[in-house]
């Protein structure tokens, strides 16, 4: 029996219990997706149940049935607050609340718990925009550039005011759903991405290829790459370090570097043969990103607002009366 400890990476909770297979993930949102439409319906009839015009709660849940989200539509409202992240990020960049060391890891992070809490959550019970807030304000403390809360806030407001309107994001609006992201998360904060493995690759390819500053113009290039890699679901299926390799391929296509003899010399031929079939399909994934629109953003989330679970929506009257009878906690995590 072999003593050899398997590699670092595989003794992670990362690799433990988040890795997927496309098929898997797929089963996985689909159940979670009708179970979540169980929940909708289900939280409506209670709901008539307390209403003061039944007549007005039936059209409500017709209303809901029109316009229910399909797994592929949660997908695409979620993907496009997972855009949202990188523009926030730069905005804490510009305001000095984030030091620009820390932007990568803070953004990275924060799209990878937003991805793992869709794992285990519909956008039926929990809308992506305070989800994206409260995992990019979390994301912040793993990665050790803690905002505070009153600052943290403050450019949202300032956005908010910008657009004509008040300023209605509040401090509870991320706090209050701290602890239902955590315990989504399984309690397992660690998150290990490709930017680190990709700067580790950028220094051994120094002592193979003689042309450092096309090397700089490529390993500059991978950076572009591995930040879309974050908004698919590569982080489930690969190994950081295949996704920053992957990457590096792909900026090396772009700028004509040929990087093939590098992994000739770093890996056996047996291996790379199956190396090589991981990298295709990490570079096809990639390159056939296609980002959700604004408009198309708009137009689920309209939707959205019409079939939310009132169990969980704050404004709705069954979860104020179940606030009032029972004292219930306001956000409870379906995760199993």
């Amino acid at each position: 029996m072999s003593s050899e400890k398997p590699p670092l990476f595989k003794q992670t909770s990362q690799y433990r219990d988040w890795r997927f297979t496309p098929e898997s993930l797929a089963q996985q949102r689909a159940a979670n997706n009708k179970k979540g439409i169980e929940r909708v319906l289900q939280g409506l009839r209670e709901e008539a149940q307390v209403d003061d015009d039944p007549s007005m709660s039936e059209t409500r849940i017709n209303e809901a049935k029109n316009n229910l989200l399909t797994p592929s539509e949660e997908l695409e409202l979620v993907d496009y607050y997972l855009q949202m992240v990188h523009v926030y990020a730069l905005t804490y960049k510009r305001n000095g609340l984030l030091k620009p060391d820390a932007v990568n890891n803070v953004k990275a992070t924060a799209i990878n718990f937003i991805k793992r809490f869709y794992i285990h959550n519909v956008v039926f019970d929990y809308p992506p925009k305070s989800i994206m807030l409260t995992c990019f304000y979390l994301a912040t403390k793993v990665e050790n550039a803690f905002v505070k809360i009153d600052d943290f806030i403050r450019p949202l407001q300032s956005a908010e005011m910008k657009r004509g309107g008040k300023a209605q994001t509040k401090n509870e609006d991320i706090l209050d759903l701290e602890f239902v992201v955590i315990q989504s998360l399984q309690f397992e904060l660690a998150a290990h991405h490709p930017y680190r493995p990709a700067y580790g690759f950028y220094l051994d390819m120094q002592a193979y290829i003689e042309d450092k500053g096309l090397l700089k113009e490529v390993y500059e290039k991978t950076q572009s790459y591995i930040d879309q890699s974050l908004y698919t679901d590569l982080v489930f299926f690969y190994q950081p370090s295949q996704i920053a390799l992957g990457a590096f391929k792909l900026a090396a296509k772009d700028k004509d570097l040929d990087i093939d003899p590098y992994l000739t010399q770093c890996f056996e031929a047996r291996l790379l043969e199956s190396l090589y079939t991981i990298l295709d399909d990490i570079q096809d994934i990639v390159s056939n990103r296609n980002p959700t629109a604004v408009d198309k953003a708009r137009e689920i989330d309209r939707k959205l607002i019409l079939c939310r679970n009132p169990e969980k929506n704050p404004n709705s009257k069954l979860y104020k009366k179940k606030v009032a009878d029972q004292g219930e906690v306001p956000y409870q995590s379906d995760s199993e």
